[in-house]
């Protein structure tokens, strides 16, 4: 949510292009503030001062007990949710379907979510991280909680763990955000009486506090990439045994078709060890069969690297469908020839093809027009994910595309390209931009993921005390040199650096109604806080 200012009529930060072009009518660019209650905001407010301090972060990663801290995870968890009145059985009343893997589990549980919901299914929905509102991290029925409804049940939440201390004296009374979220989204989903909770993996898997699911119906791992290394493991094999740690005893597991034959032998390990009912690679997108119309070609969530994710969850929603709702799965396929197995294609229904190509998942793949100018985001944070990223966009840029039935190039013809970059965490900025050197770009603009120059109140969606702005602004200063070092070619005023996202947007609006692509990439921060600056709804 955009910092509110009581002297201004418009959210501070928010940069308004002109609205020439033609806008999708559920972003608009509006100068009118979003009506926000007082009592979201103290529930916001509550839930940020639950936010791990960047001292915190380094101590965990820096310190020998790390290990031993991660195993509290899972209990502390567990810890929360007894004072809550709620029990690991209890859980099991989800049926849920628990997705992890390094890039693209987001993409594929918004797809898996998607399908079921079009069946009539009611659907509980568990991601991270958000873009503009944290609320849109659990949803009912594919929509955000309502500010009212959010701000309730945390309330009722905290108090409550507030006044009933753990029996272990190890264990913190309140837990921190991300686990005071996960613990939120369950009591949620059991009080709603969802059908299927769809949740997203935090980090990793073993150790991670949504894996107090002991009997997920379903289990899916995405495409495997270094990341939080520090946390995970600094070899694939590692990786791959932390995030395998979700597979339960009974459960079917799909991973997707991109696996390395390191990450495959050891999450095979892991399914034997776990007593998985069964373990299966998606088949590759290709082979499934759409209905006629070129529905095919018509995906909610643009990219050939979502097409890996559209597997998995092709995969994910059938698995579940035969567990729980056996019925229907012989109805809808009631002419299918060979039976289905695990893991094989198969003929994708009508309903299905629509709920994919209605899919949309903000920051992943997305394109949102702002008068002149398109602006291309995607929170690629991985060397994969990146390289992927810049084939979307070559694929999809005007400027870039070799395709002659291109939409955007027959509307919009040959445009000047921008870059808006910055990495977070421990990432190297090198790595991440190697696949972007080689894009075209006349201007390169680099600034820390926050709004505004002054860091947001802990009333906002947008509070970051992960990282101080002063590392913030180190990072950016850190991508800048980086850039320099990689491309001395490139006028060094065509290279800038600015203290927030609301000066890089302003910086674009001096070329006036100029036409211009803008590629925002290297953090799902960024991504989140530019939306949030251009009035993203």
């Amino acid at each position: 949510v955009l910092q509110m200012s009581t002297a201004m009529s418009i959210p501070r930060g928010t940069v308004c292009f002109s609205t020439a072009s033609t806008l999708p009518p559920s972003t608009p660019c509006s100068s009118k503030p979003t009506s926000s209650s007082t009592r979201y905001e103290e529930a916001v407010h509550k839930l940020n001062m639950l936010q791990s301090n960047s001292a915190t972060v380094q101590k965990l990663k820096a310190d020998a007990r790390r290990e031993q801290m991660q195993l509290l995870n899972v209990p502390e968890t567990v810890s929360c949710l007894e004072r809550l009145g709620i029990t690991i059985a209890d859980l099991d009343a989800l049926r849920a379907i628990h997705v992890t893997g390094t890039k693209g589990k987001g993409s594929t549980c918004a797809y898996t979510e998607a399908m079921l919901r079009a069946l009539g299914l009611k659907t509980g929905f568990f991601s991270s991280p958000h873009m503009v509102h944290v609320r849109e991290r659990i949803r009912i029925d594919g929509q955000p909680m309502s500010e009212d409804a959010f701000a309730d049940a945390l309330f009722a939440a905290h108090e409550r763990l507030e006044k009933l201390p753990p029996s272990d004296p190890n264990i913190p009374r309140m837990p921190a955000y991300f686990k005071f979220l996960t613990v939120l989204a369950f009591e949620v989903f059991l009080r709603e009486k969802v059908d299927v909770a769809v949740v997203e993996v935090g980090i990793g898997g073993e150790y991670d506090c949504t894996n107090v699911i002991r009997s997920p119906v379903a289990c899916g791992i995405t495409t495997l990439d270094y990341d939080h290394v520090a946390l995970l493991g600094n070899s694939l094999q590692e990786i791959a045994w932390n995030k395998a740690g979700i597979f339960k005893r009974g459960a079917v597991a799909v991973v997707s078709p991109d696996q390395t034959p390191e990450s495959a032998a050891k999450i095979a390990e892991r399914a034997d060890e776990r007593e998985v009912a069964s373990l299966a690679t998606a088949t590759p997108l290709s082979a499934y069969t759409f209905p006629a119309g070129g529905a095919a070609t018509r995906f909610g969530i643009d990219g050939e690297h979502q097409k890996t994710n559209l597997a998995l969850a092709l995969q994910l929603a059938r698995a579940w469908l035969r567990r729980e709702r056996p019925q229907l799965e012989q109805q809808m396929w009631k002419d299918e020839g060979t039976p289905w197995q695990p893991g094989t294609a198969f003929s994708v229904p009508s309903q299905w093809a629509e709920a994919i190509e209605r899919c949309h998942w903000p920051g992943r793949s997305q394109i949102l027009e702002r008068g002149s100018r398109r602006f291309f985001l995607d929170g690629a944070h991985t060397v994969k994910s990146m390289q992927s990223c810049v084939d979307w966009f070559r694929a999809s840029s005007s400027t870039l595309s070799n395709d002659e039935n291109n939409a955007t190039t027959k509307r919009a013809g040959k445009r000047p390209i921008t870059l808006l970059f910055h990495c977070t965490g421990d990432r190297k900025p090198e790595t991440l931009m190697e696949s972007l050197t080689s894009l075209p770009f006349s201007r390169v603009l680099l600034c820390p993921p926050m709004v505004a120059s002054r860091p947001a109140p802990p009333s906002s969606d947008a509070a970051n005390f992960f990282r101080p702005p002063d590392e913030q602004t180190k990072q950016s200063m850190e991508c800048e040199s980086a850039w320099r070092r990689m491309r001395p070619d490139m006028d060094r005023s065509r290279v800038r650096r600015f203290d927030c996202v609301s000066d890089a947007l302003e910086e674009l609006q001096k070329g006036g109604e100029e036409q211009e692509d803008v590629l925002v990439t290297g953090s799902l921060i960024l991504v989140g806080n530019v939306l949030s600056a251009l009035g993203y709804k």
